[in-house]
């Protein structure tokens, strides 16, 4: 392990042995060359673990782990989060890679801004049929923590931002204890309490396109409870809200409750779509004459870098 480096990468990965070389591969060939980078294999049952291990063992800085069990979907992140030893810490899913100046960059930014806690590019989707598009939310947050946090849960997005490279220390602290549908969006705004969000303007990250009907269909494995699985983000609102204190403002009120709804309509559609039939008026009526109102906008400025 290199103990000099400022940087550690997570790649958690599940049956990823496909792509595991190509995003370890663009961490090693980061201009900051001294990343160290942990593989987490979470019981795997193709050949990631052997991938893997060739990995470690050609190339100092890779460190391998392999879990037989499975530590569950937020479990091997938390995991890579707290074997780091370093200042800074981000994750690469093994299907996702970064450009060369990813690390250098997104470093720079924050070590230049210590009010920033976290730093990302912008990004581009591939989608399963080759086609690209570029990933929305990774506008730069540089407000105040409750300006930040109405809007970035107004549009959380596909989320391109719990990519960042981060504080790692703020980022401990906003992960969640346990699993549960949104997790992601709890750390990305959790962090938002610590500091600002920076964003390098330039496409430095390319991610596999996840279609939005999976997450729902993940709902039911996420969420144990009934309320839970119905309206899918309260797990994530009650951590933001409890565990994590975020202030209560009536816009943050109003992003969550813009958030919350949009789920419950998206996991009905899906699972219960009679319910959504029944309820048309409804629904055309809150995309008419209310969801838009309760959105929050931001700009860029002075940390684009």
């Amino acid at each position: 392990m290199v103990v000099h480096t400022k940087v550690t990468v997570g790649v958690p990965v599940f049956n990823g042995a496909t792509t595991l070389c190509r995003a370890v591969e663009s961490i090693l060939r980061q201009t900051y060359s001294d990343c160290s980078v942990h593989i987490s294999d979470n019981a795997s049952t193709d050949e990631t673990a052997e991938v893997a291990r060739a990995l470690a063992n050609q190339y100092r800085n890779v460190i391998f782990t392999h879990h037989p069990t499975s530590l569950g979907p937020a479990g091997n992140f938390r995991f890579v989060l707290q074997q780091a030893e370093t200042e800074y810490f981000m994750w690469l899913a093994a299907d996702d890679y970064i450009e060369p100046t990813y690390v250098e960059r997104t470093l720079a930014a924050l070590e230049a801004g210590p009010t920033l806690v976290a730093c990302v590019s912008r990004v581009r989707f591939v989608r399963s049929d080759g086609s690209t598009r570029l990933a929305s939310g990774t506008d730069p947050l540089l407000a105040d923590p409750a300006a930040n946090l109405a809007v970035y849960l107004s549009d959380p997005s596909y989320n391109a931002r719990f990519y960042s490279l981060y504080r790692t220390v703020a980022l401990r602290r906003a992960f969640p204890p346990s699993h549960f549908h949104g997790f992601d969006w709890a750390v990305a705004a959790g962090t938002l309490l610590y500091g600002k969000h920076a964003e390098i303007p330039d496409i430095l990250m390319v991610r596999d396109e996840t279609p939005l009907e999976n997450y729902m269909r993940a709902v039911p494995n996420d969420n144990h409870s009934m309320i839970a699985r119905v309206f899918p983000l309260l797990p994530m609102t009650r951590d933001l809200i409890f565990r994590q204190k975020m202030p209560i403002t009536s816009q943050i009120l109003k992003a969550l409750l813009y958030i919350n709804i949009q789920k419950h309509m998206e996991y009905m559609g899906m699972w219960h779509p009679f319910y959504m039939k029944l309820t048309r008026p409804i629904w055309l009526f809150w995309r008419r004459n209310v969801s838009w109102r309760l959105v929050s906008k931001t700009s860029k400025n002075e940390y684009d870098v």
